[in-house]
């Protein structure tokens, strides 16, 4: 009996212990809670137009601390963008660009300069299916930029 008095008083003060924490969550969703189909290694595949890119161009995105950004190699430099984007709306606003300054080939220089005019021109995202995420542009119209996950 003294044991059992005393197993009871020891968990009586245990519990008496612990606190209770409130979080709360009111702008989390189930969406928001599961990693973004955005994240990870993309591979420039080609253009709505038909156009496939004669240089390997890379695109990773990655969730840093709750902001995206967007890091690859075009045709000649690396470059890197801090973009706004809405998931539940799935649009994407680029307003600038970074890249390393180094010298390319004039066919390199100018498909990377066109590169970097679309990439400013994203407006929207979807996925084709779950390798292929495609960027729709607002000029040229009608034009997309498809990227295959690595």
């Amino acid at each position: 009996m003294k044991v059992l008095v005393n197993t009871l008083i020891i968990c009586t003060l245990f519990l008496s212990a612990c606190s209770k924490e409130i979080v709360e969550a009111n702008n989390m969703t189930i969406s928001s809670l599961r990693k973004s189909d955005l994240l990870g290694q993309w591979k420039l595949k080609g253009y709505a137009d038909g156009n496939v890119p004669a240089f390997d161009v890379t695109l990773e995105i990655k969730d840093e601390e709750g902001k995206y950004t967007f890091n690859g190699r075009s045709s000649v430099n690396f470059y890197f963008i801090s973009p706004e984007i809405d998931e539940n709306k799935k649009t994407i606003s680029i307003q600038v660009i970074g890249s390393t300054k180094i010298a390319g080939t004039l066919e390199a220089n100018q498909f990377e300069a066109t590169f970097y005019e679309r990439l400013r021109s994203i407006q929207h995202y979807d996925f084709k299916d779950k390798n292929t995420l495609v960027f729709y542009l607002a000029s040229p119209s009608n034009e997309a930029i498809y990227f295959e996950r690595k």
